[in-house]
């Protein structure tokens, strides 16, 4: 049975400090199960690099730092197998999927596939009220100066701009691809001390979905993805051989 949280929920006391309250105190859940509350926990953990490849996740000290009981924390923990993040091992329990250089060429090829389709698909059922929607979350990723939530803003808006497909396995697929593509674009900005992408890419889609031109949205989204899957493969390919 799903349990729903009656109110947003809250982060461990702050005098028990770590890595899983860093992540509740700065990225937004709407309202959401505890499952759930608990999966973009752990994502953002091991998409950033906070949670390293190989790391046993012991779900009572989970639990305890995020208040919550075990049982949200052991569908979580399901949860983001089926997402590729983590495995399990027989009488070790849940441990941080490694990397791998095909990994990350494959989920880029996926964001490709999966994206472009999306955007054929979104660019002509969307209205005046999802552009607006669509910029609101661009003008809140501007005030993101942390690279360690990143992520799950630009998650957030990808999705946000797919919304008028409606097709609830595509989002799926793309959350999948996505959130794993991201650990590669983490790795790509601790070794190069890049800063987190610009917005200016984006505010370009969604100029093409104002002006309902599938075919120029398209060719920006190919882009996107396309440069920045030969900038990480050119730089990680002898890091994570």
């Amino acid at each position: 049975m799903t349990r729903e949280l009656e109110l947003n929920p809250k982060p461990a006391p702050s005098g028990q400090s770590g890595v899983l309250t860093f992540f509740a105190e700065r990225i937004s859940y709407d309202r959401v199960t505890a499952p759930q509350y608990v999966v973009r926990i752990l994502r953002e953990a091991i998409v950033t690099g906070a949670f390293s490849s190989g790391k046993a996740l012991n779900q009572d000290r989970i639990a305890r730092e995020l208040n919550t009981s075990k049982i949200p924390v052991r569908e979580a923990l399901r949860e983001l197998e089926g997402q590729g993040l983590v495995y399990f091992v027989p009488n070790r329990g849940f441990v941080v999927k490694e990397t791998s250089y095909a990994e990350m060429i494959e989920c880029f090829k996926l964001r490709q596939m999966l994206e472009l389709f999306a955007v054929r698909e979104s660019v002509p059922l969307s209205t005046p009220e999802h552009v607006a929607r669509i910029e609101a979350i661009i003008d809140e990723f501007e005030t993101v100066t942390d690279p360690m939530v990143s992520s799950h803003w630009n998650l957030k808006l990808h999705l946000a701009l797919y919304a008028p497909t409606g097709m609830e396995h595509l989002q799926e697929m793309i959350t999948r691809a996505h959130t794993v593509a991201h650990r590669y674009t983490h790795i790509y900005m601790r070794l190069t001390q890049d800063e987190a992408e610009t917005q200016d890419e984006h505010r370009a889609i969604l100029a093409a979905y104002r002006q309902k031109d599938v075919d120029l949205a398209v060719r920006l989204m190919e882009a996107h993805i396309g440069v920045a899957c030969e900038r990480f493969a050119a730089f990680l390919k002898d890091h994570l051989s």
